[in-house]
């Protein structure tokens, strides 16, 4: 999760909705191309993301936004925490970028599958 926050900041996204199906849907998309990805570099990913067909939420992906919020990451607002600010400036997100696995260039490249899969992400 915070290779791909720090990368949407370095895209220059502050705002994320997350009030609907269609973000965890476009977070399970960019995790299908990170699998893809990770294969071709070598990394082995340690975790998995699948979408509930029931609810439409992915339990994975609201664990990882809590503890975004944990490491100061992210904020959600008020009241309903619907929307997801990124604390990451995008001088930050260079220095986040080096220090995830892979390269900032994947990370990048996950950012834009995010922003294609869920165009309405502000």
């Amino acid at each position: 999760m915070t290779g791909l926050l720090a990368a949407l900041a370095a895209r220059r996204v502050s705002v994320i909705s997350i009030r609907d199906t269609e973000f965890y849907a476009a977070v399970v998309s960019t995790f299908n191309e990170l699998e893809r990805a990770a294969e071709e570099r070598n990394i082995r990913l340690k975790f998995w993301l699948t979408q509930d067909t029931t609810h439409g939420d992915a339990p994975e992906v609201r664990e990882g936004i809590t503890k975004a919020v944990q490491r100061d990451l992210v904020s959600l607002d008020n009241p309903t925490y619907t929307q997801m600010r990124l604390k990451i400036t995008e001088s930050d997100a260079q220095r986040y970028l080096k220090s995830v696995p892979g390269d900032a260039d994947l990370y990048l490249n996950l950012a834009d599958v995010f922003m294609s899969a869920y165009p309405n992400y502000r």
